[in-house]
């Protein structure tokens, strides 16, 4: 089987009709909540989807991965979560096209096309400097993808 680059890719791991909740995600901190997932005994639970290209967004198959996440027990927002500050990493670009994403696939995920941010808060500077508080940051980062399963 040959590979090719896909825009977007599905969690080959959770099953989509037990999946309560939707992170996207980009970068590496998605090994870190996939280990964490594991960790929790939460694989159908949380689906993490990952994103990525940003530019040019990726409309039709980010909507055809999550069209296949409409369990009865999926929570109605999205989350999208970064390890960047707010202002740094790419939300402030995906946001907006992420609700639009939600609102075409109208019934189920996102109505209302909800997305909510998980990550650092706004910054001057893309990390603190300190190991200690990084460290900090990036596990609480990392339990916000999990609260309240």
């Amino acid at each position: 089987m040959g590979t090719r680059f896909q825009p977007v890719l599905a969690d080959p791991t959770a099953e989509p009709s037990k999946v309560r909740r939707v992170v996207l995600v980009s970068g590496k901190i998605y090994y870190d909540l996939v280990k964490e997932r594991q960790t929790r005994g939460l694989d159908d639970a949380v689906a993490f989807v990952r994103i990525e290209e940003i530019s040019p967004f990726p409309f039709r198959e980010l909507a055809d991965v999550l069209g296949r996440y409409n369990g009865p027990n999926l929570e109605e927002e999205v989350y999208y979560l970064q390890e960047e500050p707010r202002n740094q990493g790419a939300y402030g670009h995906v946001a907006s096209r992420v609700v639009c994403v939600l609102e075409g696939l109208g019934v189920g995920i996102g109505r209302g096309g909800k997305v909510r941010y998980v990550g650092r808060r706004e910054s001057a500077v893309p990390a603190p400097g300190v190991g200690r508080l990084y460290a900090r940051q990036q596990k609480e980062i990392i339990e916000s993808a999990f609260a309240g399963l």
